[in-house]
């Protein structure tokens, strides 16, 4: 087997993983910021430091990211490459409506999560065909001949 495929297996699984710890500090960020505005203790910030968690993971993702998109080259496939990709563009998008999302928040802010499920759906659906092509890859153990 390719050293390539299994280290792009786990690593879009990590990727996956990373991405719902992303939306989960999305969470945490937007419920800390309005705990702190209930005490009227929120200035421009404190409400920045409630987000530092999802900047600092949506930033390392988007380095994931191209590293995934390597790791696909040397994989082989033009299908891991393609998607591949296509996660590599949503993400520089997502980081961009992040950067972008306070200027047009209608616009930019309400596509940033939508994008965000856009990324896990794809990296999700990434994971589950490379764990079943690997597992339908594998051969199945032999069964044990009857004693003679």
């Amino acid at each position: 087997m390719n050293a390539f495929r299994a280290i792009y297996r786990f690593w879009v699984s990590l990727m996956t993983l990373a991405v719902v710890v992303q939306i989960g500090f999305a969470g945490r960020g937007a419920f800390d910021a309005a705990d702190k505005a209930d005490k009227k203790t929120l200035d421009e910030d404190s409400f920045s430091n409630s987000f530092d968690p999802h900047a600092a993971l949506g930033t390392l993702i988007v380095i994931g990211g191209l590293l995934l998109l390597l790791l696909s080259l040397g994989a082989r496939g033009g299908r891991r490459i393609k998607f591949a990709a296509a996660v590599f563009v949503l993400l520089v998008a997502q980081l961009l409506l992040g950067w972008n999302g306070q200027s047009a928040p209608w616009i930019l802010g309400f596509l940033h999560p939508i994008n965000a499920f856009v990324i896990l759906g794809l990296l999700g659906s990434i994971t589950y065909r490379e764990w079943r092509v690997e597992r339908m890859a594998s051969p199945e153990p032999a069964a044990a001949a009857p004693p003679a």
